[in-house]
């Protein structure tokens, strides 16, 4: 049986799996789906069309799966939140949901969100993110897997951050961040690649080598987009992770943080 504290409020709609524990004065509105092993602490409150998947954790506070803010809602649109497994929402973190009729905001498996940070509506979050105190993503934000927003920052709408890409303490970015690279400052620039992150995760020697060829030539050189995408298309193997770089900066329509102040239209 689901341990429920008999303060909770739990609508009759919702779906709880046996073993789910919910605190006191938890809040649980219609049509929520939560998985098996998730503990709601107390006070926590989770949105209409939520759907957890199993041993996530939402600590005090928290709001997941809430109305987007946005101008354009006007509180009649069904939308969702899709949440996968083993996350922790820590105290005040706010996740809101599409803002379109049907659409979704995504959130993937074991990722930490920590104290008063949030994620806007549509947004697409990936696998073991971490999203350090007070950093934010705007609305149809992208986040890959693996990557880091530290404290402070915060990311533009429709902005995206490839994976293993790391934003720095108090950055705030209206330009894509590639994989792997490291963005610091107001879109300040990439400042360096997250070979921590590249050895931590397995990565071989030989990726990493292409990777900082690949962070030399695009960041460090000067030079515009064609010149810098043909010269790491000739110089440097077309490894899988040169290729999935090339592959996000040529799709970017934000544009590109460059190593140098300012940004890089693609």
């Amino acid at each position: 049986m689901a341990k429920i504290h008999p303060t909770a409020i739990i609508d009759p709609s919702a779906v709880l799996a046996e073993d789910v524990e919910v605190g006191p004065y938890a809040v649980i509105e219609n049509n929520v789906k939560i998985g098996a092993g998730c503990k709601l602490h107390g006070q926590c409150r989770i949105g209409a069309y939520t759907t957890l998947g199993a041993n996530n954790e939402i600590y005090a506070f928290a709001a997941i799966g809430t109305d987007p803010q946005d101008y354009g809602y006007d509180n009649t649109q069904i939308s969702y939140t899709e949440i996968g497994d083993n996350n922790r929402f820590r105290e005040c973190c706010t996740v809101n949901r599409g803002t379109m009729p049907g659409s979704v905001t995504k959130i993937g498996s074991g990722g930490f969100f920590m104290a008063n940070t949030h994620v806007a509506h549509n947004c697409e979050v990936g696998n073991r993110v971490i999203m350090v105190p007070y950093s934010g993503i705007a609305g149809h934000c992208h986040v890959g897997d693996n990557c880091l927003i530290s404290g402070l920052s915060g990311m533009h709408q429709f902005c995206r951050m490839g994976r293993l890409a790391v934003l720095s303490g108090g950055s705030q970015i209206s330009m894509d961040l590639p994989p792997f690279m490291i963005g610091d400052g107001r879109n300040g620039g990439v400042r360096g690649f997250n070979i921590v992150g590249m050895r931590r995760n397995g990565f071989s020697a030989d990726a990493i080598r292409a990777i900082k060829d690949v962070y030399n030539i695009f960041f460090r050189q000067g030079l515009n987009m064609p010149n810098a995408v043909a010269r790491v298309e000739a110089e440097v193997p077309q490894l899988p992770e040169v290729l999935e770089f090339l592959e996000f900066v040529k799709t970017s329509k934000r544009g590109i943080l460059t190593g140098d102040r300012g940004g890089r239209r693609a």
